[in-house]
């Protein structure tokens, strides 16, 4: 059933804003920040709508003839209402070029006769003087500043705790399209505990927007943006943010082959890849002796499951630069299906699973969605743990440390007794569980992929310690791990079989050999299925 917003759905949606600022984060707000948002309420609802209208679009510059909203009754009216609380400005003192931005081409020309109409927009800007624009008499429209423009990134950040999530999110759920479960919001477990952490992320995430939109292949470019960089943030997740975009910052410096400013700059972060850059610079620069030390430090100590892998690859590199002979690796040896079938109406999956089916087989395309929808369900209980930090607002699929490497140490008793569960109990609990949460958001159930046939099959026909030990890789790496499984899975009456497929051409992927080994040290039925190779 198709569902209509009603027209003004979006002023619903701010109110969340403005409710959970109010109600979570009251002491970290100004009061000149209070003073705007009780402004905001005595507004009338037309002087709202028109407002919010105005924060969701882009800038803080805007036309009046391009205002059109047929909820509200008058615009000239709430933008006069707007005007007397002081709330946007009209015919506002800026310099031509910043006004030219919001003027389309031929505008600019008949504005400015002297340049050429063959010129571009960004030729005809660049063309224009610095000085303040005061020939308003000669537009057919008022130009409307938005003052205040702040207030919405304070507000999305308070309630998201990012800058990347909008008021669209709001209309996902509105719709119908995202349901997400009910966890736990307290004062206890919000994202900011004071106003300089809320500033930290917002200085942050500008200097992000600043190095995605610098011209990177210049390094004055790039030093600039290290000049700007905070020392290290107290907040452990607004350190994460801060060491990501040293990476990536250090990446670039890397490319052109700055090699101190990067090693200095990737020596700043311990998150991945920090380490393993590092010392592909000293193999490229060959530096043995440090190549070396980077290493040995990563096999001790890896961030996670990939890291540790790396590690391993460029243990490999190195000796064989000590000259010592390495085998490669061997790839695992697999017990394949080879088929000759007809490719021409469907994809290579679907026609493997016609042809099983043929021979008697129940098939489910399920690529990852069967592990990670049995583990999503298990340790549902885990994943929503009411962790500090974690959820911060009702609009996540999942925590906020979910790929972090402390995630599990987090929730040491709750996965423990979700574990005890699983091992103690019949696993026909799941299907309890699957109808109760059906619908609502988790990282790890793909609802689409995962319906209740294929969760009954699973639970009945392959063994309890066989799932827990698939469930305990998952657990070593739960980003490394969620790819990578068998595109089929297969029941015959109480046997069962894993089959990867491969088309002309295809070949076994990194992820997918490393299920394959574990399929193989766990005896778990797999085939791997070559069609008309």
């Amino acid at each position: 059933m198709k569902i209509e917003l009603p027209a003004d759905y979006y002023l619903d949606n701010f109110y969340k804003l403005i409710e959970h600022a109010q109600s979570q984060y009251p002491d970290l707000l100004s009061k000149e920040e209070h003073d705007w948002l009780n402004q905001f309420n005595a507004l009338s609802k037309d002087a709202q709508c028109l407002l919010v209208r105005l924060y969701s679009r882009k800038g803080e510059l805007f036309r009046s003839d391009k205002l059109n909203y047929v909820e509200i009754r008058s615009i000239p009216s709430a933008l006069d209402e707007l005007l007397q609380q002081a709330l946007v400005s009209i015919n506002p003192a800026i310099n031509h070029p910043t006004l030219a931005n919001i003027l389309v081409k031929s505008e600019i020309t008949a504005l400015y006769p002297e340049i050429a109409k063959s010129c571009s927009k960004s030729a005809a800007i660049a063309l224009l003087p610095e000085k303040v624009f005061d020939q308003y008499h000669q537009l057919s429209f008022k130009v409307i500043k938005l003052e205040r423009s702040e207030m919405i990134d304070i507000l999305l950040a308070l309630f998201f705790a990012n800058t990347h999530q909008d008021l669209s999110q709001f209309v996902l759920d509105d719709l119908g399209l995202h349901t997400f479960e009910q966890y736990q919001l307290s004062k206890k477990t919000r994202y900011f505990q004071t106003r300089e952490q809320l500033n930290q992320l917002m200085a942050l995430s500008h200097l992000e927007n600043r190095f995605y939109q610098a011209d990177r292949k210049y390094v004055d470019q790039l030093h600039l943006l290290v000049k700007q960089l905070p020392a290290i943030i107290k907040h452990p997740r607004l350190e994460r943010k801060r060491q990501r975009l040293i990476n990536e910052i250090a990446r670039d410096f890397e490319r052109l082959e700055q090699w101190d400013i990067a090693l200095e700059l990737f020596r700043q972060s311990q998150l991945p890849p920090s380490k393993e850059r590092q010392a592909r610079i000293f193999d490229k620069i060959e530096d043995i002796e440090r190549f070396s030390d980077i290493v040995t430090k990563m096999h001790a100590s890896p961030y996670d499951m990939s890291e540790l892998e790396t590690a391993q690859k460029l243990n490999q590199r190195l000796q064989r630069k000590l000259g010592h002979k390495v085998p490669r690796s061997k790839k695992p040896v697999v017990d394949t299906l080879r088929l000759e079938l007809d490719l021409s109406q469907q994809r290579v999956e679907l026609a493997v699973k016609q042809h099983l089916e043929q021979q008697g087989w129940q098939v489910y395309y399920s690529e990852n969605a069967l592990l990670t929808g049995l583990f999503g369900l298990a340790f549902w209980p885990m994943i929503f743990a009411p962790i500090e930090g974690a959820f911060i607002n009702r609009y996540q699929h999942r925590p906020l440390d979910l790929y972090h490497n402390d995630f599990i140490a987090q929730r040491t008793d709750t996965y423990q007794a979700c574990l005890t569960r699983v091992q103690q109990n019949d696993l026909n609990y799941l299907v309890d569980v699957y109808d109760e949460k059906y619908g609502i958001s988790n990282p790890f159930v793909h609802w689409s992929l995962f319906d209740k046939p294929l969760l009954k099959q699973a639970i009945e026909v392959i063994p309890r310690d066989q799932l827990i030990a698939l469930f305990e890789i998952l657990i070593s790496d739960l980003k490394l791990y969620q790819a990578g499984m068998p595109d089929l899975i297969a029941f015959k009456g109480k046997q069962f079989e894993w089959i990867e497929v491969k088309g002309p051409g295809d070949k076994l992927q990194d992820n997918q050999i490393r299920w394959i080994k574990h399929f193989q040290r766990l005896g778990l039925p797999f085939k791997l299925c070559l069609v008309n190779h």
